[in-house]
């Protein structure tokens, strides 16, 4: 790693991180789907906006900076009314459990580990869509379809990196031309 680099991410590190970890719960097997659909699509939704808010470690623990901590708690509330709506029409949904933890690492080498760890997440989650697409694509799918996906995959993968793994580290850039290649 670069000392450029390695100056750039303490300064994002210091700056402070902070662990989202949350429990949401789901619907009981015991109730017919169709009964509960309301919860399930809440369920779906609300641990997606979770994830979206920094880099999933976890199923439901997320590394997210410090500086995002408003969006956070802005999620936090929308998520929160919307199971009060679906309360109030008749689906008891338990309060779902979401923690905010802030920390930053003690030294340099737990700085630098965890940007490995994050970093490794991110190579991993792009190289799985990688060989998801390229199999559509050999199965033929519509050329249309799996270049909007690719869109939205990669703004997704965007706004979760606020540690700029995309922009600092050229294996993660040269997988993310890949994709745009692969839909070109």
């Amino acid at each position: 790693m670069s000392k450029t680099l390695e100056k750039d991410i303490e300064k994002v590190l210091e700056s402070g991180v902070a662990l989202l970890v949350y429990d949401i719960p789901y619907p009981p097997s015991s109730i017919k789907r169709s009964e509960i659909s309301g919860w399930y699509t809440w369920y779906d939704w609300a641990t997606n906006k979770l994830r979206m808010l920094g880099y999933p470690l976890q199923y439901s623990v997320v590394i997210v900076s410090e500086s995002d901590l408003g969006k956070v708690r802005d999620a936090i509330r929308v998520i929160e009314e919307k199971r009060r709506y679906l309360r109030n029409n008749g689906i008891d949904i338990p309060k779902p459990n979401i923690k905010i933890i802030r920390f930053s690492p003690k030294t340099k080498e737990d700085g630098r580990i965890l940007y490995h760890l994050l970093r490794e997440w991110m190579y991993h989650t792009l190289k799985t869509f990688i060989e998801s697409i390229e199999e559509q694509i050999k199965q033929g799918k519509e050329q249309t379809s799996i270049e909007r996906k690719v869109r939205k995959f990669m703004k997704k993968i965007r706004s979760q990196d606020f540690l700029n793994i995309i922009l600092r580290d050229k294996e993660i850039r040269s997988l993310m031309l890949q994709m745009e290649i692969l839909t070109s």
